[in-house]
């Protein structure tokens, strides 16, 4: 819980109203009570801010005049509404204490005003900072380290030597330093590859649910600070994503890739292998990057729906693709040699 001068100190913003009023909560300006914050930042809406219960609002400058009670004027509303909104629900779900069905080994070394869930398991030498809340029935192996005021969801798995920093948000499912598929074949069968790295997390990373980051083979894999991953994204041994970077659903991540900072994924992309992708670059959904990016700007090759007729159409012109280049090249070969000879005889 803060008070709003603690929030608008928070948000860079201008409090007019009650510096002491406490806020709990983030809900609409409809259905906010008086220890909520709500936002405000457009005029279709202005209803609805005329009649709010809200402890506080956030809102541009022009819009404070209308606004019936506490409010916070911010530049961007919906982004300070974004930042409050991660801030408070962290504060509600920590409830300090170790349930009693819990099993931490006793060379684990605990932080203060922690919170561990039921059928938990805490392995030898693990490190655990000031704050962290790990939910029921979450699996963490020996040597992790885990940074302060860190929340990890229900089913969560951390294996072996993983390094997570402060403030992450780790979602149910995820799986931390998973056995990389680096495997060789020789004669005729295959052999596990070295998987001796690790998993290293930065400050401020979000997890979504059931993502599985891969311990690095020799080296580590790396997410740096800011990083925000969607659900069910699949990040390969010794990747190395840069901070700020954005990661949508269901992409898949190639082993020993670069992706730089402030950079986006969209959803169900794939990056192969080995590729190396510059700050800045925006992937869009259903694309396929096979090599690497080293200009910043929008790519895309993910191809848009049609009627099933005229896709099975396009699909064999497309097959067909190769030959129609080796025809028109062949052509205008023969369309420059004749207009040459016609120049040489006039």
């Amino acid at each position: 819980m803060y008070t709003l001068a603690e929030l608008a100190h928070r948000l860079n913003g201008c409090l007019h109203g009650n510096a002491e009023q406490p806020i709990s909560g983030v809900a609409s300006l409809s259905c906010a009570t008086n220890t909520d914050l709500a936002y405000f930042d457009n005029t279709m809406m202005l209803q609805l801010l005329e009649k709010t219960q809200a402890g506080a609002v956030l809102l541009a400058t022009g819009h404070a005049k209308y606004c019936p009670v506490n409010s916070i004027v911010v530049t961007n509303p919906l982004l300070s509404m974004t930042i409050a909104a991660e801030m408070l629900p962290q504060e509600i779900e920590r409830q300090e204490g170790i349930h009693p069905t819990a099993r931490i080994a006793s060379s684990a070394i605990l932080g203060k005003r922690i919170a561990i869930g039921a059928n938990t398991v805490i392995g030898d030498s693990v490190i655990i900072g000031d704050g962290v809340s790990i939910a029921a029935n979450c699996v963490i192996e020996e040597g992790v380290s885990i940074g302060p005021h860190t929340v990890i969801r229900s089913g969560v798995s951390v294996h072996r030597g993983s390094k997570m920093g402060a403030y992450v948000l780790v979602e149910s499912g995820v799986v931390l330093g998973a056995i990389p598929f680096n495997s060789l074949k020789a004669q005729g069968r295959w052999h596990s590859g070295i998987a001796v790295g690790g998993v290293v997390i930065a400050d401020y990373v979000r997890l979504g649910a059931n993502t599985v980051v891969t311990r690095g083979s020799l080296g580590d894999t790396y997410i740096d600070e800011g990083v925000h991953i969607d659900n069910l994204v699949q990040i390969a041994h010794d990747v190395v994503i840069g901070k700020n970077t954005a990661i949508a659903g269901c992409a898949a991540i190639g082993a020993y890739t670069r992706i730089g900072s402030h950079c986006i994924i969209g959803g169900a992309s794939c990056i192969a292998a080995h590729t190396h992708l510059v700050d800045d670059i925006v992937i869009t959904g259903m694309s396929t990057v096979t090599k690497s990016l080293s200009k910043a700007g929008i790519y895309s090759s993910g191809t848009v729906v049609s009627k099933h007729d005229q896709w099975r159409r396009n699909a064999a012109r497309f097959r067909r693709l190769d030959d129609y280049i080796i025809r028109l090249t062949k052509l205008e070969k023969e369309h420059n040699k004749k207009n040459k000879e016609h120049i040489s005889q006039n």
